[in-house]
């Protein structure tokens, strides 16, 4: 009955998002074969080009290194000691992507960074940064709202981010004598302020959030919706894709989560029109080749994108002082519960394991190497699924008379698809282990010998959810 449900889901999926208007407009453009092939792959590729540069502004000990750290998702930006300013921009390109940087930005002082000439100062017009993260551990003074004015002048999105807000509110637990005060009011009070003292200066915050922060924890407070209002914001397609797939790779709850399949599930599509040309242009085995590729390299991206990579998982680990391989043990454990395919990749990684595991009901190797006649049977056989099946009849009155062409498309559609909603719960499931475990630092049980049964008991806490 599961599986019957989960074909259905992804037949359904075809018909969301204007898919069938796009299968249709885009076949009338380019026709069938290496035209269409060829255009669909740059279309797949073009977010790994967009050039984004990102201003993270602030004095010295602001927080702004561990917001860098943990929007990368790895320890790279050196979090300073007390007493030591900024007085230099630093670049932090992303390891996985170069053309994303962030910018360590000096904010304006007496000495070196004065009002007059800061943005030029601060390279500006030679980096174009695409948008602004203004940060402070205590208020917005009347600089960063400056700074906030001239941004808009330059029509440009900035984003107002107070750090360190799990500090305050430990420190005014501690201190209140009032032992009725709990976190959400010394969160609301905090919030107050801040909106009081950027009022004072005149600046409106009914237009703009204020964004409390935990550095260390990315699931705690308002962390997890300023990524999501970040990659909502993008000013193109494009660079929402970049993003998605480059900084949103890290775990920052679930509503990323679902921001990155719908993404996704737009690859699919363009994946599955490449096969659908491979399959007419007449070349012996160039379709089953085709088809193999767009597999592996369709999967790959989305496990990178999820970020359920062995190296991603790592990162994720040590930059929130978890022991290593927590993260993966839990993922293990539920996949092998569940006698998930995707078992595999987490246990050996997944270019090692991919030409195991691509194809439906692990096929994939006897599929590359058969002769051209059993790879068509194959196909076939595959094609006699229901879900191929309606996918099939839904597209060949676009694609054509080109049964091959309708056929790969179909099977295709139907194999990303499929996996695609497998790695997105087993996401899910990751983003709710890790915010669990965070929760829980304080009895300090992943950093102990019995985290097994604590492990178990988070597993089991997300189950009855």
């Amino acid at each position: 009955m599961g599986s019957t449900v989960k074909n259905q889901n992804v037949v359904n999926s075809f018909g969301e998002d204007n898919t069938y208007a796009f299968v249709e407009e885009t076949v009338k453009k380019h026709g069938l074969g290496t035209a269409l092939y060829g255009q669909m792959k740059v279309e797949r590729e073009k977010w790994r080009k967009e050039m984004i540069n990102i201003a993270v502004i602030g004095q010295a000990r602001q927080g702004k290194s561990s917001l860098i750290n943990a929007q990368i998702g790895q320890k790279l930006a050196e979090v300073r000691a007390t007493g030591v300013c900024t007085t230099n921009i630093r670049s932090f390109p992303h390891p996985k992507n170069p053309n994303i940087e962030l910018w360590d930005v000096p904010g304006i002082d007496a000495v070196n960074f004065s009002r007059e000439g800061y943005f030029e100062k601060i390279g500006y017009y030679d980096n174009e940064y695409d948008f602004f993260l203004i940060v402070t551990k205590d208020i917005f003074s009347s600089d960063a709202k400056f700074i906030a004015d001239e941004i808009q002048k330059l029509n440009k999105r900035f984003y107002l981010i107070r750090t360190h807000i799990d500090d305050t509110i430990l420190k005014q637990l501690e201190d209140s004598s009032d032992k009725t005060i709990d976190e959400s009011d010394i969160v609301a009070e905090v919030r107050q302020n801040i909106k009081a003292e950027l009022q004072s200066f005149n600046f409106d915050t009914s237009k703009f959030k204020i964004y409390l922060v935990n550095n260390r924890n990315v699931f705690e407070y308002d962390f997890p919706q300023l990524m999501e209002d970040i990659c909502k914001e993008c000013v193109c397609d494009l660079q929402q894709e970049a993003l998605l797939l480059t900084i949103g790779g890290n775990c920052y709850g679930c509503q990323m989560v679902e921001l990155k399949y719908k993404l996704l599930k737009k690859r699919v599509v363009k994946a599955s029109l490449a096969s659908a040309a491979g399959g007419v242009i007449p070349i012996p085995g160039f379709s089953i080749l085709v088809d193999i590729t767009l597999l592996v390299e369709e999967i790959l991206t989305y496990f990178e994108g999820f970020g359920l990579s062995k190296s991603s998982i790592e990162s994720l680990e040590d930059l929130n002082n978890v022991r290593k391989g927590t993260i993966e043990k839990a993922l293990k454990r539920k996949l092998k519960e569940e006698k998930n395919g995707l078992l595999h990749i987490i246990r050996e990684g997944a270019p090692k394991s991919l030409s195991n595991w691509i194809s439906i009901r692990r096929a994939a190797v006897s599929i590359a190497g058969s002769s051209s006649r059993m790879i068509l049977s194959k196909l076939a056989l595959l094609a006699t699924s229901s879900a191929i099946e309606t996918t099939f009849q839904w597209v060949l009155p676009v694609i054509g008379s080109a049964a091959s062409a309708g056929l790969s498309f179909a099977v295709t559609f139907y194999q990303l698809s499929y996996f695609l909603t497998q790695m997105k719960d087993i996401a899910m499931f990751a983003n709710s282990f890790l915010s669990k475990s965070l929760s829980q630092r304080s009895t300090s049980f992943l950093q102990t010998s019995e985290d097994n049964d604590s492990t178990e008991d988070i597993i089991a806490s997300i189950k009855d959810e």
